[in-house]
């Protein structure tokens, strides 16, 4: 029997590939035994649907989300450059 190291794993690769009839086997026992890999198992789970909605989702409404930078003003540029200046000597 594998131990939990081992078992996150093999639930990390049952997300991106078809694992064998033995390590499905040897997840399956091991779940029902252990309440912590049943957690990671559950929150990758979860991690994977979110993603998979979120990049479904139309690229418009994420930038449409996000604020617009503002310009810096002539005087604001200048500090910036006198500080970094003054900074790298």
């Amino acid at each position: 029997m594998l131990n939990c190291k081992d078992m996150t794993k093999v639930i990390s690769d049952s997300l991106d590939r078809k694992i064998t009839l033995r390590q499905r086997l040897e997840l399956w026992m091991h779940i029902m035994m252990c309440g912590l890999c049943r957690r990671f198992r559950s929150n990758a789970l979860a991690i994977r649907k979110k993603v998979r909605e979120t990049s479904a989702r139309p690229s418009e409404k994420v930038a449409a989300s996000e604020p617009e930078a503002a310009p810096l003003s002539p005087a604001a540029r200048n500090r910036i450059a006198a500080a970094m200046k003054e900074q790298l000597g």
